[in-house]
């Protein structure tokens, strides 16, 4: 028996697109016109005429196919030959810079991507060990570190979900699952205990780019028997950096009249010189049901980032399982317990000043929470994250608080 999908109600929507010249602060003019953030990757209404095209304009580019790269989990649109560039030439350009950086992003933040860079995976293999990072990882330690939280500290336990959101049945499923299988759940709660617990796994940031990842002896013989040999995994909030790192590299070159989405929900819109405007929609789960509740018109440089405990539609799957009686699981573990917990569906969050990393990090702790926080919500605001969520099936938005 099949597993019961979540059905999509949104209407149909016509694609289109605005251009306008730029004229004077147009960018920031159009970005005060936002009233609404919604994200859904699937329905992101760019209007492009070709994605293949090479003439001036709005235009898809991806990575170069056969490499392996992050470039397979986003989708990156590029506004060619805006300043009399030759579009083909630009669009060459781009591609090969495009899937550098999308290389280069894998090898770093990749939990299992072995390589010869020195990323996640390199670190993990060497616990104990003064290692040397570029300035990237280095900045990205940083910010986990500031953000107070240890949700990259549950690595083995994104690997059992993975397994469980990759299963094709229930009776596979309840196998990786730790409030359905007694050893799993007793597995998850002591490798939570050791992931919450500062002495027994931490980064300590030693300066000068070098790091070292501590694990105390009791956790390393835990990790042997029990075949575990990753220490640190950013789970879900991978694209998250990856799509920061990837607009780095693209504003360091000078390319700033794009917009970057990944399938998961982050989104780094680069575009403040050409008055491009955006549009895409807001999704709402109610039991087995997702529906749109709004669209938004957006331009500027902004970053948004959203979280949800369902597939967006077009996303495909993975990170989620459905179960027949319509029980959802996703990879938003809880370190308390390591078990996957969200206390709404989904939470959105947008901002002329953060990165979909550090977005993802404040968001975390509202969503991956027990019970709703309203009052949290006015210090994000403060801090220049506007957040979007639901109330009685409506939408709300701090910006209107």
């Amino acid at each position: 028996m099949k597993r019961k999908p979540l059905s999509n109600d949104r209407p149909a929507i016509q694609k289109s697109i605005k251009i306008q010249l730029p004229e004077g602060r147009l960018g920031l003019r159009l970005a005060l016109v936002i009233v609404l953030i919604a994200l859904a990757v699937g329905s992101f209404a760019l209007g492009i005429n070709s994605i293949f095209s090479t003439e001036a304009g709005l235009a898809e580019v991806s990575a170069l196919s056969g490499e392996m790269n992050a470039g397979e989990s986003f989708t990156f649109y590029y506004y060619l030959g805006y300043d009399g560039t030759n579009a083909t030439d630009e669009r060459r350009i781009l591609r090969s810079l495009y899937t550098e950086a999308a290389t280069d992003a894998l090898e770093l933040f990749g939990a299992d991507i072995e390589s010869e860079t020195v990323g996640l995976c390199y670190i993990s293999r060497h616990p104990n060990e003064d290692i040397e990072v570029g300035q990237a990882l280095y900045s990205a330690f940083e910010l986990l570190e500031e953000s107070g939280t240890r949700y990259h500290y549950l690595a083995p336990l994104y690997a059992q979900y993975h397994a469980l959101c990759s299963s094709q049945s229930d009776v596979e499923a309840a196998q990786y699952d730790p409030r359905l299988d007694a050893a799993q759940g007793e597995f998850f709660a002591r490798t939570a205990a050791f992931a919450s617990d500062e002495g027994s796994v931490d980064i300590e940031l030693l300066g000068e780019g070098r790091v070292r990842l501590s694990v105390s002896e009791e956790y390393l013989a835990f990790a042997q028997e029990n075949g575990i040999s990753s220490f640190v995994d950013l789970g879900w909030m991978e694209n998250a950096f990856i799509a920061d790192y990837i607009a780095g590299a693209l504003i360091e070159a000078g390319y700033t009249r794009g917009a970057l989405i990944s399938d998961d929900g982050f989104m780094r819109c680069l575009d403040g010189e050409t008055g491009t405007e955006y549009s895409f929609d807001f999704s709402h789960r109610e039991g087995n049901t997702v529906t749109n509740l709004a669209t938004l018109h957006f331009s500027g440089s902004v970053s948004l980032a959203c979280l949800r405990d369902y597939p967006a539609a077009g996303s495909g799957a993975a990170g989620y399982y459905q179960y027949e009686d319509g029980s959802l699981r996703s990879s938003y573990l809880d370190t308390a317990d390591g078990l996957d917990r969200c206390c709404v569906p989904e939470l959105c969050g947008s901002s002329f000043d953060t990165g979909c990393a550090g977005l993802a990090l404040k968001l975390a702790p509202l969503f991956i929470a027990g019970s709703w926080d309203a009052e949290a919500l006015e210090m994000l605001e403060i801090a220049g994250i506007t957040v979007y969520y639901t109330s009685n099936g409506a939408l709300c938005s701090t910006a209107d608080a």
